[in-house]
């Protein structure tokens, strides 16, 4: 029997990436070139000539430079669109890629579980089947929030990773947060713990 076993982001959960990074987008347009919706940093009147209209009147030309406390409004203006809009353009533009092209957060086949947790650009990090004792999925306590894990143990504890991208270090287990997966860990578990090298009921090591 082979296995093969993958598991990515949730389609659901990219959409709503790419969904707010559009008001990010638009306010941050706003506030470089637009002041339709975002205050107006502040200005004053000031004559610099004069003109003649359509009815022959002499009449002041008057434009609007920044007061002082203007002039700070919109350096902070730009320094804060400018990140909303890159900010926003890279999470969408991010979103949509996972969408067309989606990375494997998790896969298994028959020579072991490669789990991307050594951070963004970094190749997934495979545990063999030999150095896998146990797979299970359950809950785990994440900056205040009950978080879905997939646990793995391993034999050797120093193969766990001191600062893991995307799970949590606890060796001899390895507990990746699973609550952005396309599907539950408790589905995937299962399919990958029968293949952990470890002592079963009635038998030896599989």
């Amino acid at each position: 029997m082979s296995l093969h076993v993958s598991v990515s982001r949730s389609p659901l959960r990219l959409l709503a990436y790419a969904a707010f990074a559009v008001p990010a987008i638009l306010l941050a347009v706003d506030m470089l070139f637009a002041y339709r919706w975002y205050p107006e940093p502040a200005t004053f009147d000031q004559v610099v000539g004069t003109t003649i209209d359509a009815n022959g009147q002499t009449i002041d030309v008057v434009v609007k430079p920044y007061t002082q406390d203007g002039k700070a409004q919109r350096r902070r203006d730009l320094f804060l669109g400018g990140a909303l809009l890159i900010g926003g353009a890279a999470a969408m533009g991010w979103g949509l890629k996972e969408l067309v092209s989606p990375v494997a957060l998790v896969s298994a086949d028959d020579t072991g579980i490669s789990v991307r947790v050594d951070g963004p650009g970094r190749p997934s990090r495979l545990f063999t089947w030999e150095e896998v004792v146990e797979v299970r999925s359950g809950m785990l306590e994440n900056d205040g929030a009950e978080v879905a894990v997939l646990s793995l143990r391993v034999r050797d504890p120093e193969m766990i990773p001191v600062d893991p991208a995307g799970a949590a270090a606890d060796p001899p287990w390895l507990h990746v947060f699973a609550d952005e997966w396309d599907r539950p860990p408790h589905q995937v578990a299962p399919l990958l713990d029968q293949w952990a090298s470890r002592p079963r009921p009635g038998g030896g090591e599989e």
